[in-house]
């Protein structure tokens, strides 16, 4: 057979195909389940056509152009983004206005502009008007270091709190966690920051050494030296002393404070008259 002819052929047997309405003709379906969900088998028709309470088309829904056909999912007439015939057509947060418009109902919005351009803003979530970052109605719209004031409706901090360092004084910081000022490593805001043998000089905001106790040699007397490893207290410097309890018992503290043999006493030979030695262990002279 040539092609021309084969070619005649299939278009014979399609068109019979077509005629038998195994193609979408008038005997396309016997039964409701050779349609798809949305459609019924028209019997007398043989075909499938749109099931009543469904669409195919916009055409098929409301002609004020309120609804469209959803043609992703159900293929029903849903409401166009915004529309309404009803309040339960919109959001809980919205009323049906008469021009068939979903609109936010009294003490709703639904954008900035409805609301205070100075101090609010339209939160997404709630729909309602509230202060702005910043701007407050009371204490609870603020942080917790901050408090509301009524006039200017804005978050000022609380006394000695603060959010960056230039909020306290020179001489703190500001503590990230608490929000607290607080003194700077080597100052002080009171005596509980010093350590045991200081106390906080307010003026200055400084631990200083408590009256007996010391932080510097100079604080000490010249024979003495401050302890500052142990005690922070003075203490004799070594071959000096301060009174003569610090000298040997055959001892006596000088004004030089330096222990020196009491009267009938040696540390040496020469503490005695010609002819005597100092007993090392007495400290006589024999």
């Amino acid at each position: 057979m040539s092609r021309n002819g084969l070619f005649i052929l299939l278009l014979v047997a399609a068109a019979s195909f077509i005629a038998a309405g195994c193609i979408g003709g008038p005997t396309g379906c016997s039964t409701d389940k050779q349609c798809t969900a949305w459609q019924f088998c028209n019997i007398s028709e043989k075909a499938c056509r749109t099931a009543p309470g469904s669409c195919a088309s916009d055409s098929e829904c409301d002609t004020e152009n309120l609804t469209k056909c959803d043609l992703n999912t159900t293929h029903t007439c849903v409401f166009r983004q915004g529309r309404c015939k009803t309040d339960l057509n919109c959001e809980a947060w919205q009323v049906c206005s008469a021009d068939n418009y979903c609109k936010p109902a009294p003490g709703y919005c639904s954008d900035n502009s409805q609301c205070d351009p100075a101090t609010e803003a339209c939160n997404a979530a709630s729909h309602t008007c509230g202060p702005k970052p910043g701007f407050c109605r009371s204490d609870i719209d603020c942080n917790s270091w901050e408090h509301c004031d009524q006039a200017a409706r804005r978050c000022f901090l609380m006394a000695d709190r603060c959010n960056l360092n230039t909020d306290c004084a020179s001489w703190q910081q500001c503590d990230a966690k608490t929000h607290a000022c607080a003194a700077k490593p080597g100052f002080c805001q009171n005596d509980g920051d010093c350590e045991s043998w200081a106390r906080c000089d307010t003026t200055n905001r400084k631990c200083v050494a408590r009256q007996g106790y010391c932080d510097a040699d100079n604080l000490c007397n010249w024979w003495e030296y401050c302890n500052v490893q142990d005690t922070h207290i003075c203490t004799t410097k070594k071959d000096y002393c301060g009174t003569s309890n610090d000298c040997n018992i055959w001892q006596i503290c000088s004004s030089g404070h330096l222990c020196s043999a009491r009267v009938g006493y040696c540390d040496t030979d020469r503490d005695c008259v010609s002819g005597e030695v100092c007993n090392e262990q007495s400290h006589l002279c024999q």
